[in-house]
């Protein structure tokens, strides 16, 4: 019976690792992560896979699986993090084309609405509010939508504390709610805030390498701890990890 549990284990850890492979090939092609970054991390994911089957160190099966399962997790959130990532640098496009139409056109009518919707949508609703009251008041009579949306939003606002100012995200500025540009750097302040609150995508970049390095070096140091003995192996362990730090600090403080 323990066998049989163990064979399946290890089927179990070579189905991980080929969802693992399948996912980093497909981010390779759309360009998410760098050729070179998913074959480290393919290869690591196969040596994962043969160590379990040959039981190269002690539970490699349950670290395997951990570790493989765990970071296919971990792909699948930062894949939908670069999902959002995506649709809020298209949005901070649309801010920005937005703010310089009213920047040349104070009472363009499609370049407030638009505006207020992106403000709404980011949750900036104050700022929402002032420019579709803007849009309202440029064409009074043919705004019934734009009317009952303002109204609604308005009810809204009474319900949540208001800041009564707007920080620039470029300089720290806090700006009265209104003016499209920071009065400090000049800066477009709604673009800079849709993206503010992102991380950039270099990211991910730097995640992979901080897994290929944690995984290695967790694996060698159960490998170290199977076939070395006493001090040869605590300075081996010792020797892996520190490698390991090193390398992960430079990775997190590099540009």
């Amino acid at each position: 019976m323990e066998a049989i549990t163990q064979i399946f284990l290890v089927m179990m850890v070579w189905a991980v690792a080929a969802a693992w492979i399948f996912a980093l090939v497909n981010m390779a092609i759309t360009g998410d992560v760098h050729p070179g970054e998913a074959l480290a991390g393919s290869l690591i994911a196969l040596l994962l896979a043969f160590a379990s089957a040959r039981q190269a160190f002690p539970h490699a099966v349950w670290v395997s699986l951990l570790t493989l399962g765990g970071s296919a997790i971990g792909l699948s959130l930062l894949r939908a993090y670069l999902n959002r990532h995506a649709h809020a640098l298209m949005d901070a496009e649309l801010a920005e084309r937005a703010c310089l139409a009213v920047e040349y056109d104070p009472k363009n009518f499609g370049a407030l609405v638009q505006l207020a919707n992106l403000c709404y949508q980011h949750d900036l609703l104050e700022l929402a509010v002032h420019y579709m009251r803007q849009a309202v008041q440029q064409a009074p009579m043919f705004t019934y939508n734009e009317k009952r949306t303002l109204s609604r939003w308005e009810d809204e606002l009474q319900q949540v504390p208001k800041r009564g100012s707007f920080p620039c995200m470029v300089c720290g500025e806090e700006n009265p709610i209104g003016p499209l540009r920071c009065q400090r750097c000049h800066h477009f302040l709604i673009p800079a805030y849709i993206q503010g609150g992102l991380l950039p995508k270099q990211l991910l970049h730097k995640i992979m390498h901080i897994w290929v390095v944690a995984v290695s070096a967790i694996v060698l140091s159960l490998l170290w701890l199977e076939h070395l003995m006493g001090l040869s192996a605590l300075g081996a362990i010792g020797l892996t990890l520190l490698t390991a730090l090193l390398l992960i600090f430079w990775i997190l403080h590099r540009k």
